[in-house]
């Protein structure tokens, strides 16, 4: 019978030297596979070190972000007034600046109708604004119509203007029977909030009709229209009347500065009393201030305040900081007139600081008055397109321009030779 002996298996070390190759083995294609892979996609070192996290902490996420800065609110009109400047040929930027009776404009006695004549003049005297008295006012429906076809006339939208002020000074509520006052003066007794109800009822009257700029308050410190003879007493009245006029959409202008008379007060003297409600009716932004034709000797004895670079310049614009539209008087007043030539008073004005001249008697002649003086260097056109626009930001801020475009004409818009000739009758 035969014999089997069995195979004698491996010793425990060979098995471990097998372990260990087999180990070797992976961990050598492991590396081989590894580098085929860097080598076949990423070719191209990364550009840029490594940041660290930007992820914010707790305590970031946690804070109040920071305010941004507080910008000028009239900045945007301003960048709408200089981009709309510049479609404006030169000859129409010189119009914005004048501020006519209808009379002036159209060449009858008394104008209370706006059609042919009227469409024909304002083509012809684009002009900044058109101011109106009690004569040009018949009743609601014709003065309503009177604005609204004088305004859809115009390429650049105008002013429309009156001077109510209460009182006897009221042209609108004398004639189409809106709500009247009584002297300013006989409301001083009644408190700050008597003068906000005043000009925010007169404001919302004669906004109605088509009014978008009123010559009120009086701001000065003597007549039946001004609320008092203190400054301190006045100051805040004229500050709630600037807010009544201007929340209601009609812009107000402050008259007369710097005062209502003759004077041989000082500069010093006049910044602590009658400069006091002009500062109170700027920092609340008033849209408008008329300067006054009298001479403050010891201020300017040589000029009427608003043909004064001292007064307007100076005191008004650069120590009252007033950036708004400054206004003349009335250039129809005889003391003005009888002593100035038109080229005197066009070259002082212009480079005393105003940008508004009221009611000129003649269109023509102080048209021509301000490009001849352009041309003779008198004045600048720097000058002309800085008035023009602030007259224009103005005019945006109140949202008077761009509403041109959406007036229609009334149905009474067209003025036959007779109408024209009862014009002229009346």
């Amino acid at each position: 019978m035969a014999t089997y002996r069995h195979a004698k298996g491996p010793s425990v070390l060979q098995i471990l030297i097998i372990v260990l190759v087999v180990v070797l083995s992976i961990a050598i294609l492991a590396g081989a596979a590894f580098a085929v892979y860097h080598f076949a996609f990423d070719k191209e070192e990364p550009t840029e070190p490594m940041r660290p996290s930007t992820i914010p902490s707790i305590a970031t996420v946690d804070e109040a972000p920071t305010e941004a800065p507080t910008e000028n609110p009239d900045m945007q009109y301003e960048v709408m007034a200089k981009d709309y400047l510049k479609s404006m040929s030169a000859d129409e930027k010189i119009y914005q600046m004048l501020l006519v009776t209808p009379e002036s404009l159209t060449g009858v006695d008394v104008a209370t109708i706006a059609g042919d004549t009227t469409k024909a003049a304002i083509e012809k005297y684009p002009v900044g604004g058109i101011i109106y008295d009690a004569q040009n006012l018949e009743d609601t429906s014709q003065t309503t119509d009177l604005i609204k076809n004088s305004q859809s006339f115009a390429k650049t939208a105008m002013f429309i203007a009156v001077a109510e002020e209460g009182g006897e000074n009221s042209p609108v509520s004398s004639k189409l029977s809106t709500t009247a006052f009584e002297d300013m003066s006989t409301y001083s007794e009644n408190g700050e909030q008597k003068a906000f109800d005043i000009a925010s009822t007169i404001a919302k009257d004669i906004a109605k009709l088509g009014f978008n700029l009123n010559l009120a308050p009086v701001s000065n410190l003597e007549g039946d229209n001004a609320f008092g003879s203190d400054a301190a007493t006045v100051s805040p009245f004229i500050a709630q009347a600037v807010k009544g006029y201007q929340e209601n959409g009609v812009i107000s202008a402050l008259k007369y500065f710097p005062v209502a008379k003759d004077t041989d007060k000082a500069a010093s003297e006049l910044t602590s009393s009658e400069f006091l409600p002009f500062s109170a009716g700027i920092q609340n932004g008033v849209g408008a201030i008329v300067v006054g034709n009298v001479k403050v000797n010891p201020i300017d004895s040589a000029n009427p305040a608003f043909m004064s670079e001292r007064f307007v310049s100076e005191l008004l614009i650069k120590d009252l900081k007033f950036n708004g539209v400054v206004m003349t008087q009335s250039l129809s007043d005889e003391t003005i007139t009888s002593n100035y030539s038109t080229d005197e008073i066009v070259a002082k004005t212009i480079n005393a600081g105003v940008n508004v001249l009221l009611a000129p008697e003649n269109i023509d002649e102080y048209f021509e008055s301000i490009k001849s003086a352009l041309a003779d260097g008198k004045i600048t056109q720097e000058q002309i397109d800085s008035s023009v626009t602030k007259i224009l930001t103005l005019k945006f801020k109140f949202g008077i321009l761009g509403t041109t475009a959406t007036t229609t004409p009334s149905e009474n818009a067209s003025e036959t030779p007779t109408e024209v000739s009862t014009q002229i009758a009346q």
